[in-house]
């Protein structure tokens, strides 16, 4: 731009150069403010028309600027920029030139409007490139959302059909041993236990059939005995592989305890002593089983820092899944710190729910 004016003999090599640099600098913040910088490119091309007048380059300039401003921009102000921009270049043109004004407003005009037509092109080609990837957001949340649903659903309906198939079950079983309790020898006690038989392997073939929908494929059937408080030496043998000193100390006075109870014990020892062993540094460990006014007794205390060292004192995985298995039996319990240092987890569950 320099360099033309001064082709032209219109100004010296130093004031050309000063003035274009200047008129150029707004252009350094035309991607944080594109109409500012427009305006200072705009003052700055007139300074220069004044001083040296670079009447050939000086366009190529401004459509730098007036591409910024549409396409970091919206369609209306380019409009507007786009009128306002084409007023001042025939009004600049007419005072300025001395002949082919037509054919001179003509191509700088085009140059101007040309680039404002390019930036809300690429401005377009943008909104719509991000509209559609909303739009895939959404249509992926959405069927996210719905597949969630649809699990939901299907959960449910598995579960009542569950619970009819297993509950008429029972109440035919129910009603078939009260008959055969009350039949002599010499009545069908025999057709009765027969037909307890029957209504139970059929019912375990529906709950077999019914929980095989949940398995995936490749998933082994279960094959291993349900755990209970007789298991928990398993658990201890595990700790003590870990480089953990536990024991147990087990007085259940020949108290039958509901399955349910004992497995949800189980449970719950199980999360305490994982808990120990990954969060606390604890050297030793003991658990505790007592039966005490129709109610299991569980404690299971460390040695290690508690939940200093680490371990979820209230929103921990571990925590909260005994206490999901404490509520199933109605029972009670509590994790704190032990009085002598250390971790103590509580539970209380009822023996009479299992019963029920």
């Amino acid at each position: 731009m320099a360099g033309d004016g001064i082709h032209r003999g219109t100004g010296s090599a130093g004031i050309a150069v000063a003035v274009s640099l200047v008129a150029c600098l707004p252009l350094a913040w035309r991607s944080q403010a594109p109409l500012t910088a427009l305006l200072g490119v705009t003052a700055g091309l007139l300074v220069c028309l004044a001083v040296f007048q670079p009447y050939d380059t000086a366009i190529f300039v401004l459509a730098v600027a007036l591409y910024s401003v549409a396409s970091l921009g919206d369609r209306r102000r380019s409009l507007v920029v786009g009128a306002g921009t084409a007023l001042l270049l025939v009004t600049v043109i007419m005072r300025i030139a001395s002949d082919n004004v037509a054919g001179d407003t003509a191509i700088r005009v085009g140059i101007a409007l040309g680039a404002l037509a390019v930036g809300d092109m690429v401005r377009s080609r943008r909104d719509l490139r991000e509209a559609k990837r909303e739009r895939d957001l959404r249509i992926a949340r959405e069927r996210e959302q719905d597949s969630r649903r649809r699990i939901a659903d299907e959960r449910l309906r598995i579960a009542r059909d569950l619970h009819d198939t297993v509950a008429h079950a029972l109440v035919a079983i129910n009603v078939r041993a009260s008959v055969a309790r009350h039949l002599h020898a010499s009545e069908d006690s025999d057709g009765a236990l027969t037909d307890i038989m029957a209504v139970s392997a059929e019912a375990l073939n529906d709950l077999r059939t019914t929980l095989s929908l949940l398995r995936e494929p490749d998933d082994p059937a279960p094959t291993a005995p349900t755990l209970d408080l007789a298991s928990v030496t398993q658990l201890l043998d595990r700790a003590k592989a870990a480089g953990l000193d536990a024991d147990a100390d087990v007085k259940l006075n020949g108290h039958a305890i509901p399955l349910a109870v004992e497995q949800a014990g189980f449970r719950i020892v199980q999360e305490a002593l994982t808990n120990v062993m990954r969060y606390a540094p604890a050297s030793r460990a003991r658990v505790t089983l007592r039966v005490e006014a129709d109610a299991l007794r569980i404690d299971v205390t460390d040695d290690g820092a508690g939940a200093a060292s680490g371990a979820p004192s209230t929103g921990g995985h571990g925590l909260q899944g005994m206490n999901r298995t404490r509520r199933c039996t109605r029972g009670r319990g509590v994790g704190r710190p032990a009085e002598r240092g250390g971790w103590h987890v509580h539970a209380r569950l009822p023996l009479m729910y299992g019963k029920r």
